[in-house]
């Protein structure tokens, strides 16, 4: 196949293994181009999207490599074939290689994850919300109803600006009281910290640019970064201690380019852990070594479960670095949807970029959310989320050491609401996922945390719900199932 064929139908894969058939038929020679992600998608009638999920496919594959402001290059890949070959051979590969067919977009897992816990449940551990129960619903409620008696014609109103001024105003003194010192133009309200993240990694990368996210990683990121067309570089976090800051500067360092880091430093989805300030400052010296941005995801910040809430990266920023994102989606009021943003020196670009995106944010939600800041009734309600998670922790601990089979390890978390599991023998949790649906309860598999399957044998729970008999008894039930997977690996 010459590399003049056209190929007629469009999807990253079928791109892919017509350039497969091409390069190992040496149409492409060893260390020759590819041509440009713009050449190729206008030459196939395709998005530029495509052309570079389809690039990416190929990396993986170890079939070509990419090279700094230069585009996509043929390795040898007949002689990383022989090498690889040789390596397993003498058992120094640490995991199994994914077979070529079963490689996938982090998008298709994500809708095998919502296929597979679409199903009737009666007990979600997979949830990203703590138990309805837990949060000041009724408060919220009674500021709602009051707002719509006293001014029934603001649900015909149409939002504008960057944010309600009073709850710019109220987040502003909240942000103060653990040292990020903002003013009401500094601050963007958003539809979430999705649209937080999402317009975040747009103002500082576009299609094929690198960001640097942490491992395990939160999987909807990964979702936003493949959507975005950006590449993600996998940098571990040290459990307990977060993001590896050695790892980090050794990426920064190999590979030039990188537009930005992605991070948790409170309290990291999933493993719970937070960074030190020793380290959050480190943190900060590094991105203004690199002048690159820091996306800073704080949704979990108010969740520590000992001392003082701790501080975000932000709180030190004084040169703009730090993109700042927050929400009321974990802390008080899933349903609303209500994030903010502080975009530093990219501020302006965001702002722009979030009127294109979503134009403005339902204002009603804001107004109820603002009032309640107002009140003054978020610290007692933060204290008392806090003491819930922190009473429930031993509960499921034990149950875990009681129920799951010996060989489970299990990582306890600092804050939020996140239980990250590590199973005994390799066992798959997706498998374990496929059993458990049928028994109606739900956790998130590992694999879902990578695009690597490095985190197969890992699983998340949310314990942000109440000791109870169902919650036992889901338990025993995922013990027992996990059991009889080792079993059968056994038999």
């Amino acid at each position: 196949m010459k590399k003049s064929e056209t190929v007629m139908q469009h999807s990253y894969r079928q791109l892919a293994d017509h350039l497969v058939r091409a390069i190992k038929a040496v149409d492409y020679q060893v260390g020759e181009r590819l041509p440009s992600v713009r050449a190729y998608a206008l030459a196939h009638g395709v998005s530029a999207s495509t052309v570079i999920r389809c690039y990416r496919y190929l990396e993986s594959l170890g079939l070509v490599e990419a090279r700094s402001k230069s585009g996509m290059y043929v390795t040898d890949w007949k002689a990383q074939s022989v090498s690889r070959s040789a390596r397993q051979t003498h058992g120094a590969m640490s995991a199994p290689l994914m077979e070529y067919d079963k490689l996938m977009s982090h998008q298709h897992r994500m809708m095998q994850l919502y296929a597979l816990t679409s199903q009737p449940l009666h007990l979600g551990l997979h949830l990203a919300n703590a138990a309805p129960a837990w949060y000041p619903c009724d408060a919220l409620a009674k500021i709602g109803q009051r707002l719509l008696r006293s001014d029934p014609q603001a649900i015909g109103l149409y939002p504008t600006g960057t944010g309600l001024p009073a709850l710019k105003s109220a987040l502003i003194h909240h942000l103060a009281s653990f040292g990020v010192d903002l003013q009401a133009a500094d601050l963007l309200i958003t539809n979430g910290s999705t649209e937080a993240l999402s317009v975040a990694l747009r103002a500082v990368a576009q299609a094929g640019d690198t960001v640097i996210v942490e491992s395990p990683v939160y999987f909807g990121l990964l979702q936003m970064i493949e959507n975005l067309g950006l590449k993600a570089l996998e940098v571990p976090c040290v459990p307990g201690l977060g993001l590896s800051l050695e790892a980090l500067e050794y990426a920064l360092e190999h590979h030039a380019g990188v537009k930005a880091i992605v991070a948790m430093p409170n309290f990291q989805n999933p493993l719970g852990c937070p960074m030190s300030e020793k380290n959050k400052r480190r943190l900060l010296k590094l991105v203004e070594q690199y002048d690159i941005a820091l996306i800073e995801d704080d949704v979990f910040g108010d969740l520590a479960h000992q001392g003082e809430r701790p501080q975000p990266v932000k709180a030190w920023d004084k040169h703009g670095h730090v993109i700042y994102c927050g929400s009321c989606s974990k802390s008080m009021a899933p349903a609303f949807r209500l994030g903010w943003i502080s975009g530093g020196r990219y501020h302006g670009r965001i702002a722009a970029l979030k009127l294109s995106n979503s134009l403005v944010t339902p204002l009603f939600e804001q107004a109820v959310l603002a009032e309640f800041l107002h009140s003054g009734a978020l610290p007692s309600h933060l204290r008392k989320l806090r003491e819930r998670l922190v009473a429930n922790i031993p509960l499921v601990l034990a149950a875990v050491q009681r129920y799951f089979p010996a060989g489970t390890q299990v990582l306890s978390p600092a804050g939020g609401w996140w239980l990250w599991l590590q199973l005994p023998d390799n066992i798959d949790s997706l498998a374990l996922l496929r059993l458990a649906v049928a028994e109606g309860i739900a956790f998130t598999p590992g694999v879902m945390f990578s695009n690597s399957s490095k985190y197969a044998h890992f699983m998340r729970m949310n314990i942000g719900r109440p000791w109870d008999k169902e919650l036992e008894q889901g338990m025993q039930t995922l013990g027992r199932l996990l059991a009889q997977l080792m079993a059968a690996r056994l038999a």
